[in-house]
């Protein structure tokens, strides 16, 4: 996979023999947008104690004062060196993960009902400039010699361990939000937590981090045998956020932040639950790249409307996943930006000028420029209006979506967890 520091020729090239090998037609793709590393945002945690008394100076109340609750420390680690860092990251799964009798692990079995679990999470960190000291880009695997291994150590919870665990974050966190993250298809278990630690470092997201594993069979000749198996995880998901929802405090902001084939399962778990009486329970859905055909969409669209206050999907038009989905099914994906799928009241972000990598896919996870966006969406609560670095653009029957226009800025943090152990 190529990533940002690949030549310029060969990043264009590969979007365009995804583009042809596709067959999508003559359409050409528009110009990319490439990182402005000139741009950003910049903020260190040591000056809290002098913004939050009002004794800053004015111009640096008006520069940094806004970040206070959105760029504080995470409360979800629970340690922070020059090489690495430990994310408590509480699980929801129905897959067969830890044997009631034996507490052998057994993964790939599928389960009714949801098991809770909790797990330690220790990601490699490589400072992204030698001037600041910055969350940094986390590697999944060990590249450099120097570099500490990824290690997932998960376990069991009661479902009223797990609420106390998931409450204890949200009470330590400055704007009592939580994210959930879903997986998508071809994930391993330790592949899903480690994903929602390096999204909540990447974000940055400093509220509590819960992340839902259902039982994709791994690797991707198992997509036939996974697709009923994801339907199957729909109830089991249902059940667990529910019991999420009714144990923590009803002011928390929950983020539902889910990836590919995993919008199946929270599209249609939203679309069955009943109607709220009051507020909506959920504050975000965000659908990245969702492997969601066209009617399936449109319809369980008003049922996620109906259970968030916002609603936002990000698609790709060179996403290689989507592409073979949508030849495999006969029918358009929803985060395929070629065609997208406009629905009133869901706000659409097409990263397709920005994310130049082969697959195309996981742009959530990997991209820059999507995080920053992501990360004022969901910390800052912007509309895309209110994100300078998007345009808004219209299809042939004048229904809007969004697009980038130029890079977003990047975003510079250092954190010192001086109160921490």
């Amino acid at each position: 996979m190529m990533d940002a520091k690949s030549p310029l020729l060969l990043r264009i090239l590969a979007r365009t023999i995804v583009i042809v090998i596709a067959g999508l037609g003559c359409r050409v793709p528009e110009p990319p947008v490439f990182k402005d590393h000139r741009q950003g945002i910049i903020y260190d945690t040591a000056m809290e104690a002098e913004l939050r008394s009002g004794k800053a100076h004015t111009l640096i109340q008006t520069s940094y004062g806004e970040y206070v609750d959105t760029l504080a420390e995470p409360v979800a680690i629970t340690d922070w060196s020059d090489k690495s860092c430990r994310w408590e990251i509480f699980v929801g799964t129905n897959r067969g993960l830890w044997d009631d009798a034996t507490g052998t692990p057994n993964a790939n079995r599928v389960l009714d009902h949801p098991q809770y679990g909790r797990a330690e999470v220790t990601i490699p960190r490589k400072p992204r400039d030698k001037t600041a000291s910055l969350p940094g880009l986390p590697w999944r695997k060990n590249r450099d010699g120097d570099q500490p291994a990824t290690t997932v150590d998960s376990g069991p919870l009661s479902s009223a361990e797990f609420l106390t665990g998931v409450c204890d974050q949200l009470e330590r966190s400055r704007q009592g939000d939580l994210l959930l993250f879903v997986h998508g298809f071809n994930v391993r278990f330790d592949e899903a937590v480690i994903c929602a630690a390096q999204l909540a470092l990447k974000m940055p997201f400093n509220g509590a981090v819960v992340t839902y594993a259902w039982p994709t069979q791994g690797g991707v000749f198992n997509y036939d045998e996974d697709e009923p198996i994801n339907k199957a995880s729909v109830a089991p998901f249902m059940e667990f956020l529910q019991t999420l929802r009714a144990g923590i405090p009803a002011q928390t902001r929950i983020t539902i932040l889910v990836h590919s084939m995993g919008n199946r399962i929270v599209m249609d778990a939203l679309d069955q639950m009943p109607s709220p009486s009051g507020e909506k329970p959920i504050s975000q859905v965000v659908l990245c790249a969702p492997d969601v055909g066209r009617k399936d969409f449109e319809r369980w669209a008003p049922g996620v409307l109906d259970q968030s206050e916002r609603v936002a999907l990000y698609s790709n038009a060179s996403d290689s996943a989507l592409i073979v989905s949508k030849g495999k099914h006969a029918e358009s994906r929803a985060g395929d930006a070629w065609h997208p799928v406009l629905v009133p009241g869901i706000e659409v972000v097409d990263c397709s000028r920005v994310d130049l990598t082969m697959m195309g896919h996981s742009y959530f996870g990997e991209n820059e420029d999507v995080q920053t966006d992501l990360f004022m969406l969901i910390k800052e609560q912007r509309s895309a209006d209110k994100r300078p670095h998007l345009e808004r653009r219209e299809n042939e029957t004048g229904a809007t979506y969004w697009s980038f226009q130029h890079s977003a800025p990047a975003i510079y943090c250092t954190w010192h967890f001086d109160e921490r152990e």
